[in-house]
């Protein structure tokens, strides 16, 4: 009768802790990106009186003759499904739809993951979590090591734009100019000369080959206009044309080539025959803003489904960072308010203490076994010595979801399964003392017996 009592103890023992498990999962009903956790029992060892015979030519085989003693906790495993994103109309709530973590560092410089997006900004510039953990950043695409970056944005910064200097622009390829709407293409133009006694000229066909430096597409122009009393010249952000002699004005028009639309070239002279191309390509120094009265001051930004941040200013202008397409390399971009955009390592220049790539770039994690992640409470997960190995990248790459700012996810527990589960622990736990009650009940009648 004491191994039937024993029997029922561990079937209370282990339907108590499966109450306690349903009491976690309701009581993080609206705990942020919560995953509720389910129980799996396994019956323990079995007093084996006999494992059977095989059958003879004379006589059939017997079975094993068993009895269990009883019952204990197979496991306690995580739900990770990604459940539905509540929207918050706060810039700094992300949330990632599919599999991923953020990943974020605290005081000692320990990394932890975490799918609980409720971010702040400092009055650093740094997101941060509800703890002041910071979030990380990265500047690589995949990668089996975490960054300890942070996300930042600087409040105030000094920078504008300028006219890339001559010297620079001579000896830029033409598929790198930023002033201009789209390439520079090959193909011809022509201009037609007004001289000075005010008749037109024969129009000067020019072909442009639309390939390598600025210098080059220059070297080209003057060598269709030679001798014709008009010169082509590169000048700080873009191209001028000087008249000379008897030439009084000039009339550009486009042919195959869309010189002329793309660089904007004026149609009148400004009183000396000089005619000047708009700003084919510009430059930007990124200083600290150091409370400087002329210092841009930060006022918003934008994430995108990869987790890239756009930062933008009170002019308008915007800092992001984009992918090198050749080796992949993060490098910024320097947007300005009428769209001009300023693509580095060579056309932004960012002093190191003002930013770095990665300070524009959400670093996620993505384990090989979910099950090995380690909670530590507030929401945060360690890696443990059975998650195998993290991968950690940008969003919508590499197995991991796509990001998702201005909303939170919400718990994954579903309540009826819950009040299920408890329904089914609370009858097992009655059923279980109705056992130990009548092995109790046994015992005492023998102990009756014992008496006569």
């Amino acid at each position: 009768m004491s191994q039937a009592m024993n029997t029922a103890m561990s079937g209370i023992n282990a339907n108590q802790l499966h109450i306690n498990v349903v009491a976690d999962n309701i009581a993080n009903l609206n705990t942020t990106a919560f995953k509720e956790s389910q129980m799996t029992f396994k019956d323990v060892w079995y007093q084996t009186r006999t494992t059977g015979t095989a059958p003879t030519g004379d006589l059939g085989g017997t079975n094993p003759f068993q009895i269990g003693v009883g019952t204990t906790v197979a496991g306690i495993s995580r739900n990770w499904a990604a459940n539905n994103i509540n929207t918050t109309g706060r810039d700094t709530d992300m949330a990632l739809q599919g599999n991923g973590f953020f990943t974020v560092m605290d005081a000692e410089g320990n990394i932890f993951l975490t799918r609980d997006g409720s971010f702040d900004l400092d009055a650093n510039g740094d997101l941060v979590t509800s703890l002041g953990y910071k979030v990380l950043g990265t500047n690589s695409d995949y990668s089996m090591n975490a960054t300890k970056i942070p996300i930042h944005i600087p409040q105030t910064i000094r920078a504008g734009a300028y006219e890339q200097p001559a010297g620079l622009l001579a000896n830029k390829n033409l598929d790198d100019i930023n002033g201009t709407d789209g390439k520079i293409t090959g193909g011809t133009f022509s201009i037609t000369p007004t001289l000075n006694d005010g008749t037109e000229g024969t129009p000067i066909e020019v072909t442009i080959s639309g390939t390598g430096t600025v210098q080059n597409m220059v070297n080209e122009i003057n060598a269709a206009l030679a001798g014709q009393n008009i010169t082509c010249a590169i000048v700080d952000g873009g191209l001028t044309f000087q008249t000379q002699g008897n030439v009084q004005k000039l009339k550009f028009e486009s042919g195959t080539s869309n010189f002329v639309d793309q660089t904007d070239i004026a149609l009148q002279a400004d009183g000396t025959g000089e005619y000047s191309t708009a700003t084919m390509d510009w430059k930007v120094d990124i200083r600290p803003g150091d409370g400087s009265k002329d210092a841009l001051i930060y006022s918003s930004f934008s994430v995108g489904v990869n987790g890239v941040i756009t930062a933008k200013y009170d002019n308008g202008d915007t800092i992001t960072v984009w992918e090198d397409p050749q080796d992949g390399t993060k490098l910024f971009k320097y947007t300005t308010a009428e769209g001009d955009e300023i693509l580095g390592p060579n056309d932004v220049t960012i002093f190191a203490d003002v930013l770095q790539p990665e300070n524009l770039q959400f670093q996620f994690a993505a384990p090989r076994n979910y099950e090995g992640l380690v909670g530590q409470g507030n929401n945060l997960y360690s890696v443990g010595p059975d998650t195998g190995d993290v991968v950690y990248s940008q969003g919508n790459d590499n197995g991991i979801g796509a990001l998702v700012s201005g909303g939170l996810e919400a718990s994954n527990v579903d309540l009826s399964r819950q009040f299920s589960n408890m329904i089914m622990a609370q009858r097992g736990i009655e059923a279980n003392s109705r056992v130990f009650d009548t092995a109790n009940s046994i015992l005492q009648t023998l102990v009756y017996l014992g008496r006569g």
